[in-house]
């Protein structure tokens, strides 16, 4: 009777010393899953801890290697999730501040998004357990090239969207001066998952290895590296013969330009009141009159005029006469259209006739901001965010440069430059073909949007990503910042302060060339990399199995 109880006893505090193990072990991969994931975005702008990237997604994929398909999914799911989370949660600040969305509806829709984006994580978590193939090919050579898939359906999907896509973090090291101009910075992305699979090999053997090691240790080690270093050593093989065989010679084309990019400052809540329209006005002439005699073009940030083009013929003479006047190209973000078809353009206003002017339409518009998919299920939200000019239409795809003259010395030049808006800059191959037709580029934007978060940092740097895959220097003319002139290295080398008015000028070195990346894109090098993945999965048949 007694060894019975004993016994039940003693079974009873087992099974509770089990029950907490496991218990602590559930939520402690919990609570990594999230803040691994939460520290993501200290990889990406205004941080810069890029080297943080790989290091984080190692730990990750030790984090759910030990365990089911299941429990890969949804502990991947919340690494995701906490790493869009913490990564746009500025979002809300435009829904709530500028919209007027109710308070848990802009939470909300800021999760709901977290949420999509985190699901291409889980994917890769599963899809990485879920696949019998051998743990060395698995993480040097598949997981980084489905990692680099899901970055590129997450940039076509409903629209795209590839915010905080890995090759960014990538973007203040030399590397990304070898690697964007030939595959770009959504493809380099390959190098970042390529790295956290490498780490996270060494990192298992250091655990499998700490005692002592059996004769054969050394050799295991090896070839545990041999396909990620195979991958590697293909892609760099391939990346110099296309450098070689595909990108022109990039050097300088004709003089310097002289550009002022004036930065408004104009509250958002203000932008569109029409009370303030003609103070908004008044604001951006007399920024442009104090430089209009140094300079030869004059850049005004996006939708610096909340009006038509088309309507506003008192502007559009104005400006034209400082064009003749100063001989200075006047540039300006304003709407044009009539009736429903309203665009969000760019408008260089020429030294004669309104004829003559030219202009940009954005192509692609910013979903749920700039126009509504899926309208006629999103009428229930209806009069409970009210965003101005939600409902645009787009600019055809591919559009031709502006046209600039200049003097040099008292003698006349040419230059070419195209320009893009605001959230184009994050679609790198829409843009690519900008690399073949200009000798600079203009972006213009209003972060104003998102206030001072960390928003338009994130933006900066994708932006300067684009000025080094098409290898052309770039000037930034924004509403409250960051307004920059950035070289064909993607280093900043003048910059306005956020939040102040100003007038930045600048000399801008006109360049020709075309880059491997403006030629091919990232479709044609994501499907190199499954290529290459698949002859290493030829070259180490015999290993595939577990």
């Amino acid at each position: 009777m007694v060894d019975n109880r004993l016994k039940k006893e003693c079974r009873a505090t087992k099974s509770k010393h089990f029950m907490t193990k496991g218990a602590l072990y559930f939520w402690g991969s919990i609570i990594i899953a999230i803040l691994l994931g939460s520290l993501m975005p200290l990889s990406f702008s205004p941080f810069g801890y890029g080297f943080l990237a790989p290091i984080l997604l190692a730990f990750w994929l030790l984090l759910i290697l030990p365990g089911s398909c299941k429990r890969a999914f949804w502990l991947s799911l919340l690494f995701g999730v906490s790493f869009f989370t913490v990564g746009v949660w500025w979002i809300r600040i435009s829904l709530l501040e500028f919209g007027g969305a109710p308070l848990l509806l802009g939470v909300f829709l800021t999760l709901l998004l977290a949420l999509y984006l985190g699901l291409y994580y889980a994917l890769l978590g599963y899809f990485t357990l879920k696949t019998q193939l051998s743990l060395p090919f698995r993480l040097g050579i598949l997981f980084p090239v489905v990692g680099v898939l899901f970055e590129f359906i997450r940039s076509q999907f409903l629209t795209g969207f590839p915010w905080l896509a890995l090759g960014y973090t990538l973007t203040d090291y030399p590397l990304a001066r070898w690697i964007f101009p030939e595959m770009g910075a959504l493809m380099a992305s390959f190098w970042v998952y390529w790295l956290a699979g490498l780490l996270t090999l060494l990192l298992l053997q250091i655990m499998a290895y700490r005692g002592k090691e059996p004769g054969n240790a050394s050799q295991k080690k090896l070839k545990a590296y041999l396909p990620a270093l195979f991958m590697a050593m293909m892609l760099i093989l391939i990346i110099a013969g296309t450098s070689t065989l595909l990108s022109d010679k990039i050097s300088p084309k004709g003089e310097p330009l002289k550009v002022a990019l004036i930065q408004g400052n104009i509250a958002q809540e203000l932008k569109f009141s029409e009370a303030q329209y003609y103070e908004i006005l008044a604001t951006y002439y007399q920024l442009t009159a104090q430089v209009a005699p140094n300079v030869d073009l004059i850049i005004w940030p996006e939708t610096a005029i909340p009006a038509l083009y088309e309507q506003e013929v008192t502007l559009g003479e104005a400006l034209r006469k400082i064009s003749q006047e100063e001989r200075a190209t006047v540039m300006t973000g304003i709407f044009s259209g009539q009736g429903s078809v309203i665009r969000n353009s760019v408008v260089a206003y020429s030294d004669q006739l309104r004829s003559r002017d030219q202009r940009y339409d954005k192509v692609h518009l910013v979903p749920f901001g700039e126009f509504l998919p899926f309208r006629s299920l999103l009428d229930l939200l209806s009069g409970m965010i009210e965003i101005p000019f939600s409902d645009l239409t787009a600019g055809r795809e591919e559009q031709s440069p502006f046209l600039i003259h200049y003097e040099v010395d008292g003698v006349p030049a040419i230059t070419q430059l195209s320009t893009f808006i605001c959230y184009e800059a994050v679609f790198g191959d829409e843009l690519r073909y900008l690399g073949k037709q200009s000798d600079f580029l203009v972006n213009v934007s209003n972060d104003a949007w998102f206030g001072d978060s960390i928003g338009p940092w994130q933006h900066f740097q994708i932006t300067r990503a684009r000025a080094i895959e098409l290898q052309r220097e770039m000037v930034r003319a924004t509403n409250n910042g960051i307004t920059a002139l950035i070289d064909r290295r993607g280093e900043v080398k003048a910059i306005l302060p956020q939040f102040e008015q100003g007038v930045l000028e600048v000399e801008v070195m006109p360049y020709e060339g075309t880059t491997t990346y403006s030629r091919v894109g990232d479709l044609s090098w994501l499907l190199l990399l499954w290529v290459v993945a698949g002859l290493g999965a030829l070259f180490f048949r015999r290993e595939l199995k577990r």
